[in-house]
């Protein structure tokens, strides 16, 4: 998995790990670069859960604006 030998033990393990730093990836690459246009920072975004399959994510930042531009943006792309 991504170049690494994985146990067959830890397989399930190794994958739910890889999607999960995908899943990182692109919603930096989706959001990291919306800006808020008065405090000119970024919005916080967190993931929660104890596997892929139970994720939720928390945003917060400088201002309600900018935490409802990233949720609106979070949402037209995973829905």
């Amino acid at each position: 998995i991504n170049g690494r030998k994985v146990d067959s033990n830890n397989m399930k393990d190794a994958i739910e790990k890889a999607t999960f730093k995908l899943l990182k990836e692109n919603i930096t690459k989706n959001v990291g670069s919306i800006k808020c246009p008065q405090h000119h920072s970024s919005a916080k975004i967190i993931a929660k859960g104890n596997n892929i399959h139970n994720v939720s994510f928390s945003i917060s930042g400088c201002c309600q604006k900018l935490i409802d531009e990233t949720t609106k943006k979070l949402k037209s792309i995973y829905g």
